[in-house]
Formats: structure tokens, C-alpha cells, sequence
């Protein structure tokens, strides 16, 4: 039996303020009562889209529904190696992950500019999501901006002799380290063929600048002479996987914060610990009850964010943490390495005080004092905010169109040296290198944590509520000093650091394996 579009069933707008992503016109245009899948049919766009002949940038998909105010992931259909029954928009592709969290949307030719993908249609297979009557059944389809990073050879490290903060190395030559697979790597040791990180000099043990009882003692656990094994399942970077553009927004977090219970909304943002901080000067505005938590400020990133928080946000949108040696792929892609080069791939560095528009607007944006000769970053040279800026606002600047004026990596990712601290999974301590990569299925436990196994800080029927095995790279916007030096893709000052604290300038980039 095929029924048309049903009155009963709520599709709700889902808005990213990062390009102005926008998915609308939301409809469900037919039922399979026998084979207990519908087809949701909806208009997707973005702003800044491109496909070169390397990559793209997509969006991934998902879809969440309720019948009785508790959220649950939806099945999307996948079929190995045929047709998923979901149906391209003209000029747009779609591709299916095996599990069915979601489809990632993304440009069919080589293209740049805004896309405006309609009549896209997707396959849920609601009966496998136990769902057998409709009726006062509320959905939501939410996007979020993504970027493919494809298989193939990077480097680690980038061959500084100066100002070294645990830089990966090729053995102890101070060169550096070309991964060329997914196989199992030995750290330290000193032998030809290991990953080294010059003995751990310039890493912090986290003492330095965290006061008890939120500091922890912490550094690698390998070095010249002692070795340890990253196995061959850890996400090296090698294979191909999507990266968000940007870093995670507070629109971002409060749409996922509303489809939690009372209980997993508090876990996930209260603001103790805070570190005493006042959160409306640094740009944190999340206020309400569930499910009606509000910001004020939906395009700035996520600040105030413990990696469990990241952790849970990756779960419930089907996505994963980064590892670190994926965040330096994402960087500088597969270029040969400029020693004490940033996201950019230079060591040029602006350094000139901005004046900035519309503060506090989705439209937030630099006017004057940006660079379009140099790198752009937000840190505190330049910072006149004493706090995080719009995510992608240099990219935004039509003035800023290269890869080092825009501040974008070798692929086009958006703020990965400066505006906040990300959370990545640590090779130097077992608890990430026993990281296998799994995604999330979309459901938390009843306390709102990630439930992964595999996942750092996964603590038993608590799930992940632990810090432990996820560090720091890419810096923050001010802390700690010097951030010149931290913002380097190579630095691995606080690689291995955890703080059992929620910081002003610490957020998280999701990331999934590609399909």
C-alpha cells in the first residue's frame, strides 16, 4: 500500500550557520506499508561548495525521529555493490555508508560555489527501526558540512630543529615519517623504520599551567629507547575519510542538545567545571531546558567542550573522533612538509589586529586588518575578542580566496591552527592506540555518553566518561602560550594532555571513515 504525504508526520527545518546550510521543503511522498520503508524527500544547500579534481566537500545526512520525546537514530537503506533506493538530486551524488547512519551529499562535476541540491530523496527503513504506526511520530533531518580527505601517502612531522614540541620524526633523524598504509607502526625505539618524536622534547605534563585537582602528569609513553606498537587497526590516516569543515558550532551542539532526556542534556552541559570562567565574555550562550536550549550565538564554535561531550556528539551523529595522525593529513595533505608550517602550509603568519562586522551575527565577519598575503589566524595576536571567532570567517572574506589568505588546509578545511583547541586520540598512550575507529550508531546510554568500546575513556556501563587517551592539537585561540608554536601542524605540546576540566578555548572536529 502507498500512501502520499501524511499531515501527522512533523518535518522540521534543520540550519547550519557555518555556509548557511539549509535543509527544506521536508516531505514524506510515500509510504511501503509491506516492505515498512518510506521515501523523505527534501532541498539541500550550502554556500562555498566545491569539487576539484582531488576532493569535495559534502554534507553529511541523518536522520533522527521520536514518538515519545526520546530521540533515535533512523536506518537509512544500503544495499552492497546496487541502487539504495535513495535518489540523487540533479548534479548531486549520494553515498551510503554499510551501516546506514546517514548519506553523504556532495557535488557531482567539478564545480565551486553556492549548490542548491533539490528533490533529493532517501530510503528509511523504518521497520527495522521497530516503528509500525506513524501515527504522532516527530522527525528531524539534520546536515552537517564535511570534507573528503582521500586515501593515499602523508607525511608526519615536518622536520624542525628548532622549537620542537614532540614532533613526529622518521626514527631519531629529525626527518620526516611518510605513512604509506594502514599496517601496524612502531613508536620510539630509535630503530630505522619507527615513528619517533624527538625524545618527547617540548611536551607538556600538563602541570605547567592546570591547577590541582584538574591537572594529571602526562607525556608519551615511548621515546628513543623505549618503543611501543600502534596497531594496525588505529586510524592512521592513510585510508580516505570525511572531515568536518569546521570546527563544532553551538547551533550545532544545541540542536543535538534538544533531543536529549533531561539527565544527557545535563551531562552534556553544565557548567561546572567551568574553571570559574565567565562564559558570556567568552562567547558561550547556551541557556534553557530541554527541548528548548537556546544560543545566541549558533556560529561560533562549541568552546567549554570535554572530550566526552565530543565524544557523544560524535556517537549521536554517527560520526567518530579524529586521531592525530589524521589531523596532520588533513592539514597538509600530501605535500612534503615546510618545517614550522601551519594549517596554510607556510610559516607566513598575520599578525595585524582585526576590525570586525556584524559581532554576533551569523554574518560575523573581518573587515579590515586580515591578510590576503599571509596566513590567517585566530589567536591572540590578532584577537580582539579575547574570545573565539565565527567558524570559517576568514574563508568568508571574498577577499580571501587562497588556500593561505582563507587560513585553509591543503584540502580546504577551515580552522585547524588557531580559534579553538581539538580534541584528538593520542598515539602515546594506550588507551588510543587501543582506538579501532568505529563510528557511532546515533543512541547514547541513559547518561548521555558515547557507548563506544574501542572509544578512550569508555569506562564500563558509564560508557565514554573519561578523558584519558584523547589530547590537544591544533591550539587555542590564547592558551597556552606561546600559540605561535602550538597552532604548527607538527606541535605535540599537549598531544598526550588531558584535563579533567571544561575550557574556554576547547572544542572538537568529528570525523567518519569514507564509505
Amino acid at each position: 500500500m502507498k500512501i502520499s504525504y501524511l499531515l501527522f508526520l512533523l518535518l522540521v527545518p534543520f540550519f547550519s550557520r557555518a555556509n548557511n546550510m539549509q535543509i527544506t521543503n521536508l516531505e514524506v511522498i510515500s509510504i511501503e506499508a509491506v516492505d515498512q520503508f518510506a521515501i523523505i524527500e527534501m532541498d539541500v544547500s550550502w554556500e562555498n561548495s566545491w569539487r576539484d579534481a582531488e576532493n569535495w566537500d559534502a554534507v553529511w545526512l541523518f536522520i533522527k525521529y521520536t514518538t515519545d520525546d526520546t530521540w533515535h537514530h533512523a536506518e537509512l537503506n544500503y544495499v552492497d555493490g546496487s541502487a539504495d533506493g535513495h535518489t540523487s538530486p540533479m548534479g548531486g551524488t549520494i553515498t551510503t555508508p554499510s551501516d546506514g547512519k546517514g548519506v553523504f551529499l556532495y557535488r557531482s562535476a567539478i564545480g565551486a560555489g553556492t549548490v542548491t541540491f533539490q528533490n533529493l530523496r532517501l530510503r528509511w527503513n523504518y521497520g527495522q527501526d521497530g516503528i509500525t504506526d506513524f501515527e504522532d511520530l516527530t522527525m528531524n533531518v539534520f546536515g552537517i558540512e564535511m570534507v573528503y580527505v582521500p586515501q593515499g601517502n602523508f607525511w608526519l612531522g615536518d622536520g624542525s630543529v628548532v622549537d620542537v614540541q614532540g614532533h613526529f620524526e622518521a626514527g631519531t633523524s629529525g626527518n620526516a615519517y611518510q605513512v604509506t598504509s594502514e599496517s601496524a607502526i612502531v613508536l620510539g625505539g630509535g630503530a630505522v623504520g619507527s615513528l619517533g618524536n624527538n625524545n618527547g622534547a617540548g611536551m607538556s605534563n600538563n602541570g605547567d599551567f592546570i591547577p590541582a585537582p584538574y591537572n594529571t602528569i602526562s607525556m608519551d609513553d615511548y621515546n628513543d629507547t623505549q618503543s611501543q606498537i600502534l596497531p594496525a587497526a588505529y586510524p592512521k590516516g592513510y585510508q580516505a575519510f570525511y572531515c568536518m569543515k569546521y570546527e563544532l558550532t553551538q547551533g550545532e551542539y544545541v540542536a543535538f542538545i534538544n533531543t536529549l532526556s533531561d539527565l544527557q542534556a545535563q551531562n552534556r552541559f553544565e557548567e561546572d567545571p567551568h574553571a570559574s570562567e565567565d562564559e558570556a565574555a567568552r562567547r558561550y550562550t547556551l541557556t534553557g531546558t530541554v527541548p528548548n536550549v537556546v544560543t545566541t550565538t549558533p556560529h561560533v564554535p562549541a568552546i567549554f567542550l570535554e572530550y566526552f561531550d565530543g565524544a557523544a556528539y560524535a556517537d549521536w551523529a554517527g560520526l567518530r573522533p579524529m586521531t592525530e595522525l589524521e589531523f596532520e593529513k588533513a592539514c597538509r595533505g600530501t605535500l612534503t612538509p615546510v618545517p614550522g608550517e601551519y594549517a596554510w602550509g607556510t610559516t607566513n603568519l598575520n599578525n595585524t589586529f582585526p576590525t570586525i562586522g556584524s559581532i554576533g551575527q551569523v554574518n560575523e565577519g573581518l573587515t579590515a586588518g586580515y591578510s590576503v598575503v599571509s596566513g590567517n589566524a585566530w589567536f591572540n595576536n590578532v584577537n580582539a575578542l579575547g574570545a573565539a571567532i565565527r567558524a570559517g570567517v576568514f574563508a568568508a572574506n571574498p577577499n580571501n580566496t587562497g588556500r593561505e589568505s582563507a587560513g585553509a588546509t591543503y584540502w580546504g578545511i577551515m580552522e585547524m591552527s588557531g580559534n579553538c583547541w581539538e580534541r584528538a586520540i593520542t598515539v602515546g598512550r594506550p588507551e588510543g592506540r587501543a582506538f579501532e575507529g568505529t563510528h557511532g550508531d546515533g543512541e547514547l546510554n541513559s547518561l548521555g555518553n558515547a557507548t563506544n568500546l574501542d572509544w578512550p575513556g569508555h569506562s564500563g556501563s558509564n560508557g565514554v566518561d573519561d578523558v584519558i587517551g584523547a589530547g590537544y592539537r591544533g591550539a587555542g585561540f590564547d592558551f597556552p602560550s606561546p600559540v605561535t608554536l602550538n597552532m604548527r601542524v607538527s606541535s605535540r605540546r599537549m598531544a598526550t594532555s588531558f584535563y579533567y576540566i571544561r575550557y574556554y578555548d576547547d572544542t572538537m572536529r568529528m570525523v567518519r571513515t569514507a564509505p
